[in-house]
């Protein structure tokens, strides 16, 4: 494991495009819900809808008359993805060898998602993590976006880790950017689906940046 690492208290992992690659279906559903939108999708709606709770993404959808309710939406984004999270997911490169490591040497991982815990518990269990993590943080439980801070504060306390010395891994530029402003040394684990952010910029907003968590293991 890499040196930066030996002081370290705590992990923060994203589930989606971090420890699962899970973003292309997520993808594919957000553009079918996109399709059946009777008004088109702003480019701030875009934004929400990948960081907001599911819930309130679902609101954003039921408002451009995908579904009368977002209690209607929320069904079909499951008939969409809960099978597949359950049967067919796959964790991404080096990322179950490298939470198994930290477990090995006792520092505590927590995941904080977007994705509803239905999503993250089945994916995660039908790869291997099961046991490995004190909590799957989900935003759609907590109420609290990936924007907010106190998401990760919620992480920290929870592991009993110190603030300086926990690192969050994510794909996603914003979510990086606000991990490291909250205090958190970040690791940016680029993913190619587009909505990421460049390589250029994960690099540029993080501490360590890799191609897969494969090579946090060097």
């Amino acid at each position: 494991m890499r040196s930066e690492f030996a002081t370290a208290t705590g992990f923060i992992f994203d589930c989606d495009g971090t420890l699962l690659d899970s973003m292309p279906a997520w993808n594919e559903t957000e553009a079918r819900l996109a399709d059946m939108c009777r008004e088109p999708l702003t480019a701030q709606d875009v934004e929400d809808v990948r960081a907001l709770p599911i819930t309130q993404a679902a609101a954003i959808f039921a408002a451009h008359g995908v579904a009368p309710t977002a209690d209607e939406v929320l069904a079909l984004i499951d008939d969409m993805l809960l099978s597949f999270y359950g049967t067919k997911v796959q964790a991404r490169p080096g990322a179950l060898a490298f939470v198994q490591e930290l477990a090995r040497v006792g520092v505590p991982c927590t995941v904080v998602s977007s994705s509803p815990a239905r999503y993250i518990d089945a994916g995660l269990s039908h790869n291997g993590f099961d046991g490995l993590f004190r909590e799957a943080v989900s935003t759609d439980t907590m109420k609290l976006s990936k924007q907010d801070p106190r998401i990760y504060r919620y992480a920290v306390d929870r592991m009993g880790s110190r603030l300086e010395d926990t690192w969050g891994v994510d794909d996603a530029l914003y979510a990086v950017k606000v991990m490291r402003d909250t205090g958190l040394r970040t690791v940016g684990a680029y993913d190619c689906d587009e909505t990421a952010g460049s390589i250029e910029e994960l690099a540029a907003a993080t501490d360590i940046c890799v191609l897969t968590l494969e090579d946090l293991l060097s």
